[in-house]
């Protein structure tokens, strides 16, 4: 008999299963790995957003892997044709060798799941048709195909029974056909394509008849051009930690505040402090709702990556009253200039924002700034312990910035913070 404490953990359900995977995930790595850590850890924060927003959950995400469950498999084809075109969108500026490409799979099947976790036929079989999919492309079961067929204006391609690794019976899969190609669309959406060109054609040409009517006689007056919503208050996000080491909190807790510090020398800027915003390190909430409970028109976030003596920021401005993305950057430099890397972002999100910066602004972010690296290291430590209750916590804090200090005399901030830690 098996463990009866097991069986009271497990439950068993029928579930949609989305498996992506990603393409050339070695060879991106071997030509620039960080640029590739950076680039999957972005494209799996985007496509667990539109899981959520398809009702689905989030099971895994390993490497360049994720693996998800929803309610319908109506909600999991859905999902799966518009991670595809985020990261084809995405992929367009982008150099073709650079391009990060997933292949998805869709099942609907029964799975056991203990905990957060699932497994089952249901899973391995979702894997399988994610190894059938092109790059950039779904496929789907044919359990999925028999509940989506005639309820999505998509169309699908019979690849038949596919004999795969590691399973006793074939499987037969469907790709979805993601071309807009006429013949990749079913005949209602062929249908309500026409239709919606005639109309598009009648409205184009009463437009035209309004403006040659309406129009003054000086056509030399151009449209005026569409304008970004004005900026007025914003929100940097606790920066997510991609180094893969959960000691390293200290170092992305410390960028975090850099930044923030650095913008809020701005003086034309209203900007949420950073006890505001690190309530929010780690927790998955749309950005706009995030928006709203702090009051602000938009918020940057973004990552820090740490490999050995570089240092890379990548951030990205949102607007979040439209939900819609401006900007995005990515910034890299040796540990020891990471002083001056602060302010470039800092300056680069001002800009983003279309501040005009006064003189003192200016000559503030411009100074190029050096910080011996063992200092810099040991105030960030004592920065973070500082933070933390409890005397044990108070004294490591100390004995870091003792460090700092006796590393690099210069560095005032070092020796603000010991007073504040002996205070």
């Amino acid at each position: 008999m098996g463990d009866p404490g097991l069986a009271a953990q497990t439950e068993r359900r029928l579930v949609a299963i989305l498996n992506a995977d990603g393409v050339d995930f070695t060879r991106l790595m071997a030509d620039d790995d960080l640029a590739t850590v950076e680039a999957v850890t972005a494209c799996q924060r985007e496509m667990g957003g539109l899981v959520e927003e398809h009702r689905g959950r989030i099971v895994d995400s390993p490497g360049d892997n994720l693996l998800a469950e929803f309610p319908s498999a109506t909600q999991a084809v859905l999902c799966a044709v518009a991670i595809q075109a985020m990261l084809e969108s995405r992929n367009a500026a982008l150099p073709t060798p650079r391009r990060m490409r997933f292949r998805v799979g869709v099942n609907l099947g029964e799975v056991v799941a203990e905990g957060d976790r699932i497994f089952g036929d249901g899973v391995n079989v979702a894997a399988r048709l994610e190894k059938l999919a092109d790059p950039g492309g779904v496929c789907v079961s044919q359990k999925v195909f028999e509940e989506v067929s005639g309820k999505l204006e998509l169309s699908f391609e019979d690849l038949g029974e596919q004999t795969v690794k590691n399973f006793p019976r074939p499987i037969r899969a469907y790709r979805v056909r993601l071309d807009g190609s006429p013949a990749a669309m079913t005949p209602a959406r062929r249908l309500h394509a026409a239709r919606w060109a005639a109309s598009a054609g009648v409205a184009l040409l009463l437009s035209v008849a309004l403006w040659f009517w309406l129009a003054p006689s000086d056509t030399s007056v151009s449209p005026p051009a569409a304008v970004r919503p004005e900026i007025r208050s914003l929100a940097v996000l606790p920066l997510e930690n991609l180094s893969g080491e959960l000691g390293q909190e200290y170092f992305t807790d410390g960028m975090t505040e850099a930044v923030i510090s650095r913008l809020a020398k701005i003086a034309s800027l209203s900007l949420v402090s950073r006890t505001s915003v690190m309530q929010y390190a780690g927790i998955r909430m749309p950005l706009p709702e995030i928006a709203r409970k702090l009051g602000v028109d938009a918020v940057v976030e973004g990552s820090v990556l740490r490999a050995g003596g570089l240092v890379r920021i990548t951030v990205q401005l949102i607007d979040a009253r439209s939900d819609r993305h401006l900007w995005s950057e990515s910034y890299e430099r040796d540990l020891r200039d990471v002083l001056t890397l602060q302010s470039e972002v800092a300056r680069a999100i001002a800009r983003e924002v279309q501040l005009v910066l006064a003189p003192a602004d200016e000559s503030d972010l411009a100074t190029p700034e050096t910080v011996d690296p063992t200092a810099y290291e040991a105030y960030l430590k004592g920065a973070y312990f500082l933070k933390q209750s409890g005397a044990v916590n108070h004294a490591k804090a100390v004995e870091h910035l003792e460090r700092a200090v006796a590393a690099d005399p210069d560095y005032a901030p070092a020796w603000a913070r010991l007073a504040d830690g002996y205070t």
